[in-house]
């Protein structure tokens, strides 16, 4: 008979509100850990410790922060916890014993802080395994064993003498696999005539058959609460098995098919066993055909209902977890492109302070932006800055300037997704001589924006997508030292300089609209601190125009973006670690610089190695007047 339990080598923990996280590592004496059940709030999950000492059931508190090993029954040499009750309070499991491998259960008492393991009862001495227990801790189920290791399914009610519940015509085996909340509703799977089929067993009913879909054998593995609901996996030997969800009113039908009804495109079917179903029947989950997890939604009822609408804000589909996940992994973490582009504005285009340089009394308009694109893992996108400014130099050794401007930034995604930036900013600027041909600079900048999110991804084996919006603000300054022409080779003339930029830039929280399963991201804020070191060269080819060009090494301080968290709208939270940063890159410039009495213009075309590579075109021009 199949167990739906699996070993992993540390335990983890899932809550609505945090999604999954890391449980409690194996402590030291045991090399992996078991996690077979969680209490209702999530507060208290229970299993098995292997390896290094006996194999032995514990019990973990995440409130108090406890595990505790619950022993062993007289005599015996190990235990397995198998389930526990809604409050956390009581775990059933089995273990050997003087008499046997037996079924126990386990009572925490709150005042002592301790607990009582005791030995349930067998029927003529058979041995016994407990699989599951009810949520109000009075029922637990599992099976009675004969010499053969043959099981019979059963239940015990607190702690009196074990019930079983016999056989599928024709058949002589069955185990109990899962019980609903108070303990009516028991299923599983028996053994009848040509193969093993899941059952639901009820004092009134009695065992009965749900059926295999015409396909080799069936199991039911979890049941909804009020028992209404079973779900498992039919068509197991000599090829693929399918996850089914069974109803009084619908029968057996598989979770593909059962999502089909509820309109999602399945063009062939992807499940293979479905391993819990929600409360109110409307949400499965279970592993997919390529062994990944899957979360599947359907209709709010049965889909036979066509009057029934699907769960309110939210349309029915299935997707695997793992993929689903990418489409947050691709995305550049909210934070980034907004400092990108400003970054970009400020070491872009205005990265040629000397450029602006008036003498006292004199004044300047110009114009000056950046057009280019950045690549990824997904494509290549655009991403541009353009301003207007004015300046005033009050003495030789000063000058003022002010720009507005406005930017845009778009980067692909996974599956036709985007990403996309757009917003103005304003960029204040002071230049001061300290010294002949030594100036130091002192930028600004500040910026509102808006961050539009388009995050597609696979809803059964079409793709789906989400939208969202949200203000980003982005606040900064830019120290800079350049020490004007210091030395010359062969006619070229080299300013070397010296910079430090920090940004920091808060992206508000949103949640996305349209698709099966949207998201909510919380508000986000982030820094970058970035250091370059580079040097211009100029070289007069007449008294009107130069050649120039520019090398730099820049270095981030920060290795890692902030973290990204939010919620799968009526599913689980999540808390993903933020994108690393690439900390040092490169960055090359070629162009030329031209004067024809009070205009002024400069071309440079730029590269860099940062991230996956980018290029742009700096483009300024001014009047002096």
């Amino acid at each position: 008979m199949g167990d739906p339990m699996a070993a992993v080598t540390s335990g983890f923990r899932w809550t609505s509100a945090s999604g999954l996280t890391s449980a409690v590592a194996a402590p030291f004496g045991w090399t992996s850990m078991l996690v077979t059940d969680v209490s209702a709030d999530g507060s208290v999950y229970v299993g098995t410790l292997f390896g290094g000492s006996p194999t032995q059931a514990y019990r973990t508190s995440v409130t108090a922060g406890t595990q505790d090993l619950l022993g062993f029954l007289p005599g015996g040499a190990f235990s397995r916890a198998a389930g526990v009750s809604g409050d956390g309070n009581v775990v059933a499991g089995w273990g050997t014993s003087t008499n046997g491998n037996r079924a126990f259960r386990w009572t925490y008492d709150p005042v002592t802080l301790s607990g009582i393991m005791v030995e349930l009862g067998t029927s003529n001495g058979r041995d016994a395994v407990a699989k599951r227990i009810s949520r109000d801790g009075r029922v637990i189920v599992g099976g009675l064993l004969d010499p053969s290791f043959r099981s019979e399914a059963a239940y015990w009610i607190e702690n009196d003498a074990p019930v079983t519940l016999g056989y599928l015509p024709g058949g002589d085996q069955s185990t109990a696999n899962a019980v609903n909340s108070d303990g009516s509703v028991i299923v599983g799977e028996a053994v009848r005539a040509g193969g093993v089929s899941a059952f639901r067993w009820t004092a009134a009913s009695g065992m009965v058959d749900l059926g295999r879909l015409g396909r080799f054998n069936s199991e039911a593995i979890a049941v909804s609460d009020d028992g209404n609901i079973v779900v498992g996996r039919t068509g197991r030997l000599g090829g693929s098995s399918s996850g089914f969800r069974w109803t009084e009113a619908n029968g057996m039908i598989t979770v593909d098919d059962w999502l089909r009804q509820s309109g999602v495109t399945l063009s062939e079917d992807v499940t293979s066993v479905a391993n819990a179903v929600s409360a109110d029947g409307t949400v499965i989950v279970g592993m997919l055909r390529n062994s990944k997890t899957y979360i599947a939604r359907g209709a709010a009822t049965d889909p036979s209902d066509s009057s029934d609408p699907t769960v309110p804000g939210h349309s029915a589909g299935i997707i695997a977890v793992e993929d689903y996940m990418q489409s947050f992994n691709g995305l550049p973490r909210h934070i980034l492109v907004p400092q990108q582009v400003a970054d970009l504005a400020m070491n872009g285009a205005n990265s040629s302070p000397l450029f602006h340089r008036l003498s006292a009394g004199q004044r300047s308009i110009w114009a000056t932006g950046d057009i280019g694109a950045v690549r990824n893992d997904f494509g290549t996108g655009p991403t541009a800055t353009g301003e207007i400014g004015f300046a005033y130099a009050p003495t030789d050794d000063v000058t003022l300037r002010l720009a507005l401007g406005t930017s845009y930034s778009k980067g692909d995604l996974d599956l036709g997704g985007f990403s996309r930036v757009q917003g103005s900013y304003v960029l204040p600027e002071a230049s001061l001589a300290l010294a002949p041909s030594v100036y130091a600079t002192l930028t600004g900048f500040a910026s509102i924006g808006d961050l539009s999110m388009r995050r597609a991804y696979l809803n059964g084996t079409g793709t789906d997508i989400s939208e969202g919006e949200a203000d980003t603000r982005t606040l900064g300054f830019r120290a800079r030292l350049d020490w004007l022409d210091s030395f010359e080779v062969q006619s070229v003339a080299f300013t070397p300089y010296a910079s430090f930029t920090h940004l920091a830039t808060k992206t508000d929280g949103y949640a996305e609209t349209g698709g099966s399963f949207p998201a909510r991201f919380d508000e986000t804020k982030g820094a970058s601190n970035t250091l370059r070191f580079g040097t211009d060269a100029r070289h007069d080819l007449t008294s009107a125009v130069s050649l120039v060009g520019r090398g730099e090494i820049a270095h981030r301080f920060e290795d890692q973006a902030p973290n990204t968290r939010g919620q799968i709208l009526g599913f689980s939270g999540f808390d993903l670690a933020g994108a690393p940063i690439e900390q040092t890159w490169l960055r090359g410039a070629i162009g030329v610089q031209t004067k024809s009495g009070p205009l002024e213009g400069q071309l440079m075309l730029n590269a860099s190695s940062q991230g996956e590579g980018s290029y742009w075109l700096s483009a300024s021009t001014r009047i002096v007047f």
